[in-house]
Formats: structure tokens, C-alpha cells, sequence
């Protein structure tokens, strides 16, 4: 199991993938973008939606319930 709440810089590894979350989000839309207008752009429609679904994925484990582990 992945550790969610573990440090890596600044932030956890949590914020870290609400960041490739983002990245992926915009990604998708503007593969999207391109697809409607002319056609193009699929590759990036579709690296896009795999990586929010993986963020989507990995990050949907619920945070420990910090009430109990208060010192």
C-alpha cells in the first residue's frame, strides 16, 4: 500500500497527485479540444484520461483518521 501521507519536497505524496491529477485534466482537455476542432490530438486525449484515472485511482484511499493519533 502506497503511503500517501509520506513527504517527498515541500508536500505529501497526496498533494503531489492532485498536481498529476491537474496535469492530467489538462491534458485531457486540450486533447479534447483538438479532437473536436479538427481531428487531432489523440494521443494526448488519451495519456490525459489514463493518468486521471490512474490519480483517480491511487488517490481515492481515504486520509487516517488523524482524531485518534492526536499526542
Amino acid at each position: 500500500m502506497i503511503d500517501l501521507e509520506k513527504r517527498i519536497g515541500p508536500w505529501s505524496l497526496r498533494v503531489w497527485g492532485l498536481i498529476a491529477n491537474f496535469v492530467g485534466n489538462a491534458l485531457a482537455l486540450y486533447g479534447a479540444a483538438g479532437v473536436i476542432r479538427d481531428g487531432t490530438r489523440w494521443p494526448l486525449l488519451v495519456i490525459g484520461l489514463l493518468v486521471t484515472a490512474l490519480c483517480l485511482l491511487v488517490l481515492a484511499v481515504p486520509a487516517p483518521d488523524l482524531e485518534n493519533d492526536r499526542w
